[in-house]
């Protein structure tokens, strides 16, 4: 079988599973749900995976307005901001062209009506030219307010133009940004990861890059004492902790629940190490307090695992080991930081 032909076979695979999934569960076959499902099959958007992996192993009821806030924030979000950019570059184009064209039709317009100008004062001398040239001018004359209205139009639909760019970018960057923590969500992290991966594997000269999986230490304990308001307020506060501590071109990104991902290019193991532990420190030496009651909750601790990326091993091989050192670090009493063997 060729690949192509491999191919369509999976899709009709993820098709069927799709449509079993939700009669299965007595849900309607809308696109939206569709589209949901099939990407969970196809094993597309990690974020996805996780949630449904999630309220499945738990034994609870997915519903369907679960489902649809994940299409609205994982899958429409990106499409749309995308599917929007090529619209609008392209209609930026034509709008470019179109305003370069009437003006350069408006200059030789304007030439035009000089040179009737002048050979009306001449042609004038003869009986009965005279009214049909000022008939053909005044024409001109029209024509040139008409050009005049039409760039009025332009210039009109270019600060539309620029406008809608200015949406574009703020829906583009919401799709990037956890709604929580206003760090970078995972979907951004991975897409930033494997660039780095296949600009390092295809390079002669490689720049070191090195990936922290951040998890905070017993923190389904805060949550169950305290209540998940305080919970999200102290996931905030840590986010905000941790982006304070990278520079340049490093993106903090919250993976999932009450774990963060750390990207660190230019950035060799050793570097990795020593900001890891400057983060623990800060960290556990900060005092948590409630925004509106000022409240102290205590200290709270994180735990960390860092890998350097190997050549040729992919993102998703750096996250697992990353993540093994974490586990290291967390099966060894917390508060701690590893480096992946």
């Amino acid at each position: 079988m060729t690949t192509t032909e491999q191919q369509i076979s999976r899709h009709w695979d993820y098709a069927n599973a799709t449509l079993k999934a939700l009669r299965d569960r007595g849900l309607r076959p809308t696109p939206e749900l569709y589209h949901v499902w099939f990407v969970y099959f196809a094993e597309e958007n990690p974020e996805i995976l996780r949630v449904i992996d999630a309220v499945q192993a738990s034994g609870d009821h997915l519903p369907e307005d679960t489902l649809l806030q994940l299409y609205y924030r994982y899958i429409f979000d990106r499409q749309a901001a995308d599917f929007l950019q090529r619209g609008m570059e392209d209609f930026s184009e034509l709008v470019e062209n179109s305003d370069d064209c009437l003006t350069t039709a408006r200059s030789g317009m304007k030439e035009y009506a000089e040179l009737l100008g002048r050979s009306l004062k001449t042609l004038k001398k003869h009986e009965n030219v005279g009214p049909v040239l000022s008939e053909v001018l005044e024409q001109t004359d029209e024509m040139k307010q008409t050009i005049e209205n039409l760039h009025k139009r332009l210039d009109s639909y270019l600060n539309r133009v620029t406008l809608l760019q200015r949406e574009l970018d703020e829906t583009r960057e919401r799709s990037y940004t956890d709604g929580l923590t206003r760090v970078s969500n995972r979907m951004y992290f991975e897409e930033q990861l494997s660039l780095l991966a296949a600009e390092y594997d295809s390079s002669e000269t490689p720049e070191v890059f090195c990936v922290m999986m951040v998890d905070l230490d017993q923190f389904k304990a805060v949550n169950d004492q305290f209540g998940h308001r305080i919970g999200d307020e102290i996931l905030v506060l840590i986010a905000s902790m941790l982006k304070a501590n990278i520079k340049g071109r490093d993106i903090v990104a919250r993976y999932g629940g009450d774990e963060f991902a750390i990207l660190l290019p230019q950035t060799p193991l050793l570097d990795a190490m020593n900001l890891a532990a400057d983060m623990s420190k800060r960290i556990a030496a900060r005092e948590i307090k409630a925004k509106s009651s000022g409240t102290s909750y205590g200290q709270m601790t994180i735990s960390v695992g860092a890998a350097e990326y190997v050549a040729n091993e992919g993102g998703a091989k750096l996250i697992d080991r990353a993540d093994s050192a974490l586990y290291r670090a967390k099966k060894d009493g917390r508060n701690r930081h590893f480096a992946a063997e």
